[in-house]
């Protein structure tokens, strides 16, 4: 099960909690959310690069009472919700006898996230779960289903036609589908994207994932 959530997956998953929440908030809450989502997305940081079990497993569960903490300041913010999925694939990572019912629930909560505000993090409740849904072992030992992925990344490109990573989620879930020529079209779109955007650690990724697909 590790497999599935390593490399280019949990970057885009780490990078997906980034953006504040865009949902109207109580006053002098949108601070501490946005902290609690940052302490998260530093534990996903460190856990793709984190070679110690236990040092990943501590890293899960810090990335667990964030969500919790969050969650109990506003437990309908997209955000809290999606900073819960995240930390449902950080425990999945750590703990992979267990993986398959976690991303169930990881599954779960993304769709919280996305009925709560479909576009939070350029479409990302939507984005996350067709990653899950493709990378993902399938029945039994896991949720993966490369069609509903495909359902799930049109979604996302549909709600952010221009974000790098919705493209770079469909062609995956295309490829994983045995659909090569919407893969690469969509790998494509993906490079030229990213292309049109300024230089940065993104942008270098985004190019790199889009430039291995094409040369699949």
């Amino acid at each position: 099960m590790r497999s599935w959530i390593g490399g280019a997956a949990l970057a885009l998953l780490a990078a997906g909690c980034a953006a504040p929440p865009q949902r109207p908030q109580t006053p002098g809450t949108a601070a501490p959310i946005e902290q609690r989502i940052g302490a998260i997305l530093a534990d996903a940081r460190r856990s793709e690069h984190e070679g110690d079990a236990a040092v990943r497993s501590g890293l899960a569960a810090d990335a667990a009472m964030q969500a919790e903490a969050c969650l109990a300041i506003d437990p309908q913010a997209a955000a809290c919700l999606y900073g819960r999925a995240l930390a449902l694939g950080l425990e999945a990572r750590a703990h992979p006898a267990h993986a398959g019912e976690l991303l169930r629930r990881m599954l779960a909560e993304l769709e919280a996230a996305e009925a709560a505000d479909p576009v939070y993090d350029e479409a990302g409740p939507a984005r996350v779960r067709a990653l899950v849904l493709t990378r993902a072992p399938g029945w039994p030992l896991g949720p993966g289903d490369p069609a509903a992925g495909v359902i799930a990344a049109r979604r996302a490109v549909g709600l952010r036609p221009r974000y790098p990573p919705n493209l770079l989620a469909l062609a995956g879930a295309l490829a994983k589908s045995a659909d090569e020529r919407g893969a690469r079209a969509a790998y494509g779109q993906a490079r030229d994207e990213a292309l049109a955007r300024p230089e940065s650690a993104d942008r270098d990724a985004w190019l790199r994932e889009a430039d291995q697909g094409l040369r699949r």
